[in-house]
């Protein structure tokens, strides 16, 4: 889509890449949050439904938060915005933060973008920021999320037995985490020609 060729490449993957988050895609961002297939499995679902200014909110509160740091995914080679990715509660005295990813465009669901958006994100994480421990939280239920999180690394380390639910049904939070020991970086190590790492 060529209205996206100006984006700024942050962390470059293969079939996807990191960039900003924009004001402007705050209407693509509501109608990803609005689509409950999509938001079901995030607590965002219960706040549906979103308004755009909700999202332009979102948006502003994001970009102050020193804590935080939020990527759009990007599909390549055409730049089409597919979801988000998110540092949040970053602890930088300790090295620690929470991850959360949504691949909002449900027609590219299935084809490994959450798992490569997943991973170029620890990259950033673990690479640039220098972070030591960064975890999530899933619900049992969604096995699709749970697949990704096992590829890339993750290890469960815990369970919140029926803490959350969707509807009536009750479900346990899956609390998973990685060390930067455990993680590899595929990008940005011989991107900033960090020692050991191959150009």
């Amino acid at each position: 889509m060529e209205e996206y060729q100006h984006l700024q490449v942050i962390v470059p993957g293969k079939l996807v890449y990191l960039g900003p988050i924009r004001r402007d895609l705050a209407a693509v961002y509501q109608r990803w949050m609005n689509d409950l297939e999509v938001s079901r499995t995030l607590t965002a679902h219960w706040r549906v439904p979103f308004t755009v200014e909700d999202e332009v909110e979102w948006f502003e509160q994001t970009r102050r938060d020193p804590a935080r740091r939020v990527f759009t995914i990007y599909e390549r080679p055409d730049d089409h915005p597919v979801g988000n990715a998110e540092l949040f509660g970053i602890d930088f005295a300790a090295g620690s933060t929470e991850v959360g990813i949504v691949i909002g465009e449900r027609s590219v669901w299935g084809r490994g973008y959450a798992t490569e958006a997943l991973t170029l994100l620890l990259d950033f994480g673990f690479t640039v920021l220098d972070l030591h421990h960064i975890w999530l939280r899933s619900y049992a239920a969604n096995e699709r999320a749970r697949a990704v999180y096992d590829r890339v690394g993750f290890r469960e380390v815990g369970r919140l037995r029926q803490a959350t639910k969707i509807g009536p049904y009750r479900d346990d939070i899956v609390i998973m985490d990685i060390l930067a020991s455990e993680f590899q970086s595929p990008v940005l190590a011989a991107k900033l020609r960090l020692p050991g790492s191959t150009p």
